[in-house]
């Protein structure tokens, strides 16, 4: 969901201490529970999806539920994943699931000892277990957005205004890359139109081969996602006009 993703308003808001940037950044790893639409430009209802971040005995339990319109058909996806909750976000064990019509997809991945392993079965076929080496800074994908807003919130405002981090991540339903982890940079960016009308701060993100533009709000929460190479646009709504997203005309 990157596949599926501060003191941050740094050019017009002022940045909080360093003790605030602390528990500010801890927040942004309790505090989640959003939804949001997508839409093909220009104005193509796709999909919407709800996230809700969960803490508890030092692990986070992010859950993504997705409900996409594809050759007329509303398809369901599911997304549990399991981290725990220090600084690296250190990947469990995940779930995914997925309908399209009448076919059922499900993806099973756990994480330890510096490896992943991933069972899939389609409708009732077991696929053989995939065991993929995991470097040690890299988190599950669905967790993008509280590892940005983390790190974002908790480096001094100076080195905030322009600052350009590397990271590495997996993407839970990927079976093409075969579940490898996947290197990417978020970079802050001047902001734009956009940035100053909605006072929220500009992100540019480039990974798995794509950029997109993410802008967040001061809770560190995205607003808005602009993924130009996919003509699409995802934004944050409330519950009742996303769930009445995919009727719209």
């Amino acid at each position: 969901m990157l596949a599926r993703l501060l003191p941050i308003i740094l050019f017009v808001l002022p940045l909080p201490s360093a003790n605030a940037a602390e528990k500010a950044a801890v927040r942004a790893g309790s505090e989640w529970n959003h939804w949001y639409t997508v839409t093909i430009l220009p104005k193509t209802p796709f999909a919407y999806y709800h996230e809700k971040l969960e803490r508890n005995k030092g692990r986070l339990h992010f859950k993504t539920e997705m409900w996409k319109k594809e050759e007329g058909f509303i398809n369901a996806e599911q997304l549990g994943v399991f981290s725990e909750d220090n600084p690296e976000l250190t990947p469990l064990f995940y779930n995914f699931h997925a309908t399209y019509r009448e076919s059922e997809v499900s993806i099973d991945g756990s994480a330890g000892k510096g490896r992943l392993q991933v069972r899939i079965r389609r409708n009732n076929t077991e696929l053989p277990v995939i065991t993929r080496g995991l470097p040690g800074k890299a988190f599950f994908s669905s967790m993008f957005p509280i590892w940005m807003s983390r790190k974002l919130l908790g480096i001094p405002a100076e080195q905030a205004k322009s600052a350009s981090l590397p990271f590495l991540a997996i993407l839970e339903d990927n079976q093409d890359s075969g579940f490898s982890a996947e290197s990417g940079r978020i970079q802050v960016m001047e902001p734009d139109e956009f940035a100053k009308s909605s006072g929220t701060i500009r992100v540019q993100v480039d990974f798995n081969g794509q950029r997109s533009s993410w802008y967040l709000d001061k809770s560190a929460s995205p607003v808005r996602v602009d993924i130009p190479s996919q003509k699409t646009r995802i934004e944050r709504t409330d519950e009742k006009r996303a769930k009445a997203f995919l009727n719209s005309p």
